[in-house]
């Protein structure tokens, strides 16, 4: 069954998984979000762009240095632990 949404702090998220950019995030304000991922789920860069972006819609004002490096760190562990996506 694929995922079609998820809420965010407080805010419901159209999720997408798709062939554009490696991932966005649009801004909680106005209308209904979406956050999308087009790198391969079950690759590194996948997990860390799957939680870039949701670090993004879980904490919009935060800085992108600070995104770039929480979703960089807590990927590259998750990774080395052996998280996969399966099928």
């Amino acid at each position: 069954m694929a995922v079609r949404s998820h809420t965010f702090n407080g805010v419901k998220y159209d999720i997408d998984i798709c062939n554009r950019l490696d991932g966005t995030c649009d801004s909680p304000r106005g209308g209904r979000p979406s956050l999308r991922v087009s790198v391969p789920l079950n690759t590194q860069k996948g997990l860390i762009t799957l939680l870039h972006e949701c670090l993004h819609a879980e904490g919009w004002a935060k800085s992108e240095d600070v995104i770039e490096r929480v979703s960089r760190e807590a990927g590259t562990l998750a990774w080395r632990l052996g998280y996969r996506k399966e099928g």
